[in-house]
């Protein structure tokens, strides 16, 4: 055997990178736990199995790259030691960082619950959005697992889709990307389950949007909406200045006069 189960599993910084090794395969997956890069990794057995510092030998070492090709970002460092793998990096932008990853026993989706088996069945068919003046065309429509996003009874846009909830915060349970490196579903940052609705912000780059809500069609006027639904769209690329009263000399802001 060539390779040290020492290093075999999965490596968690905490936030910025995860890897996972297996044999001669090196894996890295940035913050977002996407797979950045696979490759190969290499290294002296004995020299680790002795608990002596170890240079990791990977064969990709470029983090991102400049329109022309060029590493802008990439490692610079990697090696085992006291049980942790420390990376070093560079980028030309922000200069040198160093990382500590340690073991862990679990996968990189570990703080995640997928629901499937437990919701699915209770999720399909369609779901009416609803609205103050009671005039909505907007639906969702469920099929197995994935979403149609619908005006009018026409599709606009479809997705697969899984219910999940968080390992800590089991109770709150949502409807995410298929794909769990990815936070949200179609235009929505997430659209949480409860026992009569489905309701989740759409994400718009100059605007703070109200709650969407969305019923079952014999239930969309007897559910109680949150009040979130029922503000009005936030423009957040305007900035409005707040009437400015001037105060008279002699006069305080309590309105009273100084003697």
């Amino acid at each position: 055997m060539f390779y040290s189960d020492k290093l075999n599993g999965y490596w968690e910084e905490g936030y910025h990178y995860y890897f996972e090794i297996r044999g001669k395969k090196f894996v890295l997956r940035d913050a977002s736990k996407r797979v950045t890069f696979e490759t190969t990794i290499k290294y002296d057995k004995r020299k680790l199995e002795r608990g002596e510092k170890t240079e990791l030998i990977i064969g990709e070492t470029t983090l991102a790259s400049t329109y022309k090709g060029e590493p802008m970002w990439y490692i610079t460092g990697l090696y085992y030691e006291n049980g942790i793998i420390h990376m070093d990096t560079h980028y030309t932008i922000m200069g040198d960082s160093s990382y500590d990853l340690h073991k862990v026993d679990h996968d990189p989706f570990y703080n995640l619950l997928v629901l499937d088996d437990k919701y699915l069945d209770r999720l399909q068919g369609d779901w009416v959005q609803w609205s103050m003046d009671g005039k909505s065309k907007s639906a969702l429509r469920i099929f197995k697992n994935e979403i149609s996003f619908m005006y009018d009874g026409t599709v606009l846009d479809k997705a697969k889709f899984h219910v999940l909830a968080y390992r800590s915060n089991p109770e709150n349970v949502f409807i995410s990307s298929e794909d769990l490196t990815v936070h949200g579903i179609g235009m929505y940052n997430e659209l949480k389950v409860e026992p009569d609705m489905l309701s989740g912000y759409e994400m718009v780059c100059d605007a703070e949007m109200p709650l969407s809500v969305f019923a079952r069609r014999d239930m969309v006027d007897k559910i109680a909406v949150p009040p979130a639904a029922t503000r009005p769209v936030r423009n957040t690329m305007m900035h409005f200045e707040p009437p400015r009263v001037d105060i008279p000399d002699g006069i305080k802001e309590t309105g009273k006069t100084e003697r």
